[in-house]
């Protein structure tokens, strides 16, 4: 009997350290796709002002280079909230004391 009940605790003792381990493989993964999504949003911001300095400067075109900043800036503000939305934790939602419905009856 004392021989099943130390298997059981070791193999959930394995259990926790397998969860452990993915939980930590789980956010390492989160945080590099997090900044690339920073990443990525700086380059178009970058980039933006680049080619609407070109168009300013170099073709001499005013209504290009706004329509050049206002699609980069879209985009960039779509990267932006994208990322800062990426880091909001959802609720818990599967206990029941998550859940207010007001008063009762």
């Amino acid at each position: 009997m004392a021989k099943k009940q130390n298997e059981r605790r070791q193999a959930r003792r394995e259990r926790a350290k397998e969860a452990k381990e993915a939980r930590r493989e789980a956010e390492a993964r989160a945080q590099r796709r997090r900044q690339l999504q920073i990443r990525m949003s700086a380059a178009v911001a970058i980039l933006t002002l680049a080619v609407a300095g070109v168009c300013y400067w170099a073709l001499d075109n005013r209504q290009l280079m706004g329509i050049t900043l206002l699609i980069g800036g879209v985009l960039f503000l779509i990267l932006a909230l994208g990322t800062l939305a990426s880091g909001v934790r959802p609720r818990d939602r599967s206990r029941a004391g998550s859940i207010d419905y007001g008063k009762r009856n």
